[in-house]
């Protein structure tokens, strides 16, 4: 006879493994009835009266204190929006000054500035207050572009003039 590798089994082992494999098998379906029955439980996370996305309001009062550090940011503006920018700088003034944010329009080096103060209560806002410089620096109207400070309002440039290689 060739070995083929395997011991023959006696009686008492293959009874044990035919008992393994009963005791698996019972497990398995124990273990399937259970997930059937925690499948049809309520989840306190799928109730469909709570919307789970929409985001937290962030009011005057929820920040503990000031802000530790001072944030600012800075964006170079074209000439020809040196004259739009100066009629409606002192809109842009009133509306950062609410969420406590200074800004600055520099006409000399052709820069608008946004910087956190004392005041500032959203730690947010800065970034929401550098897109609406970005915005207004890009010919982006002012009533289009403050409504970039809104909560659920999200803005972005988008550079194509790499995307495509024929420039005519």
């Amino acid at each position: 006879r060739q070995y083929s590798g395997y011991a023959p089994l006696d009686h008492s082992t293959e009874r044990r493994h035919r008992c393994r494999a009963a005791a698996a098998a019972q497990e398995s379906q124990l273990a399937s009835s259970a997930m059937g029955k925690m499948k049809n439980m309520d989840k306190p996370w799928e109730d469909d009266s709570v919307d789970h996305w929409k985001p937290e309001a962030f009011a005057q009062g929820d920040m503990a204190g000031p802000l530790l550090e001072e944030s600012s940011f800075a964006v170079l503006f074209p000439a020809y929006r040196e004259k739009y920018l100066r009629e409606v700088w002192p809109q842009v003034t009133s509306a950062l000054k609410e969420q406590g944010v200074a800004c600055q329009l520099d006409l000399i080096e052709g820069s608008m500035t946004v910087s956190t103060t004392r005041k500032t209560w959203d730690p947010y806002i800065i970034l929401k207050a550098r897109d609406l410089i970005k915005l207004l620096a890009r010919s982006v109207h002012l009533q289009q572009a403050l409504k970039a400070l809104q909560d659920d309002v999200f803005s972005d440039v988008i550079k194509v003039g790499g995307l495509c290689s024929n420039k005519e």
